[in-house]
Parts: C-alpha cells; sequence; structure tokens
C-alpha cells in the first residue's frame, strides 16, 4: 500500500468522498493508520468552510433587491452617443 503525505490527505479532505473509486486507495490507507486520521481531522479543521466545490445557486428569479423579477431583463438606455459607450458595449457592439 502506498504512503500518503499531508499534501494527499489535504486533497482528500477537500475533494474526496466515500463513492468515487478515485478515492479507495486513500480510504483504505486512512482505516489502516491511527496517525494518518488525526492529521485528517486535523486538516479538516483548518479547511475554509464552505468548500470551494460547493457554491451557491443564484436564483435567477430574484434581482439584486430580493425582489421578484418579472422574467423581463431590464432595458438599456441608449444614449446615442458612441463615446458615452462603455468599453463591453463597444465590443458587443450595443
Amino acid at each position: 500500500m502506498p504512503d500518503f503525505d499531508r499534501i494527499d490527505l489535504m486533497n482528500y479532505a477537500m475533494y474526496g468522498n466515500d463513492f468515487d473509486p478515485q478515492w479507495d486507495e486513500i480510504r483504505s490507507y486512512l482505516k489502516s493508520s491511527a496517525t494518518a486520521q488525526r492529521e485528517l481531522e486535523e486538516i479538516k479543521k483548518t479547511i475554509p468552510h464552505p468548500s470551494p466545490g460547493k457554491r451557491q445557486k443564484i436564483s435567477p428569479l430574484t434581482n439584486d433587491n430580493g425582489e421578484p423579477n418579472s422574467g423581463t431583463s431590464p432595458k438599456r438606455e441608449s444614449t446615442g452617443a458612441r463615446s458615452e459607450k462603455t468599453w463591453w458595449q463597444k465590443i458587443l457592439g450595443d
């Protein structure tokens, strides 16, 4: 059985799960080593929560104020003068 280092344990703590066969070897190593189990617990305490892998889903049905959106996008005001347009409006041709 290969010996895993702290980086391997950190990767398992951040991204590993009990269902993916890719993590079978490290799970076996953790079961056989009490030291590795303690180190994994230490690592889990230091990882920022929520983990980067879990992002919050932004609801498209609400606007920035938390009010329900009518389902239509806000209309852009046309200024008529090209010099007043932002750089992305120039690129998109709006």
